[in-house]
């Protein structure tokens, strides 16, 4: 074996670590991103006593203010939709007069996992081309949080201003 050939053989083993090094970082960096998919903060108080109008009016405010869509769902639900790029999330949010409740609902391009199992063997869902046979995801891309908790805290800053 020429000087040539061991170069080569010795430059082909540098690229093959690197590039198993990087896509393990790559990979890595995406399963510790992913967070829990639970209703955030469970029940959220009203601390006075206002009409079930009045609280539907503050979290459609509070969801407007914080960049995302409203509908309407009647029964004292609003579904809320956040767009971001190629990644919408629906988040339903449950009221009566003195408390509410959000919760995911469905999304579109999120990265996320059905269950442990799949998060431990990297079985990685894309939200609108593969579902979870349990309905949602239980883990999903760690913006969701932020943009959920960024939602229930104008919700609560509207809710405070009435």
């Amino acid at each position: 074996m020429g000087v040539a050939e061991r170069e080569k053989n010795t430059m082909t083993r540098y690229l093959r670590v690197l590039l198993i090094f990087t896509t393990a970082s790559f990979l890595a960096g995406c399963t510790s991103s992913m967070v829990t998919v639970v209703d955030v903060d469970g029940l959220h108080i009203i601390h006075r006593s206002l009409t079930k109008a009045r609280v539907k009016e503050a979290i459609i405010e509070g969801a407007e203010t914080a960049g995302w869509l409203t509908k309407d769902m009647g029964d004292g639900r609003i579904l809320a939709t956040y767009h971001v790029r190629n990644h919408t999330v629906h988040v339903r949010i449950d009221y009566i007069n003195s408390n509410y409740r959000t919760g995911y609902s469905s999304s579109n391009g999120m990265k996320m996992f059905c269950s442990e199992r799949d998060k431990k063997t990297h079985q990685l869902k894309v939200s609108g081309r593969d579902k979870c046979r349990t309905g949602g995801p239980a883990y999903i891309h760690g913006n969701y949080k932020k943009w959920v908790d960024s939602l229930n805290t104008s919700i609560q800053n509207s809710l405070s201003s009435i």
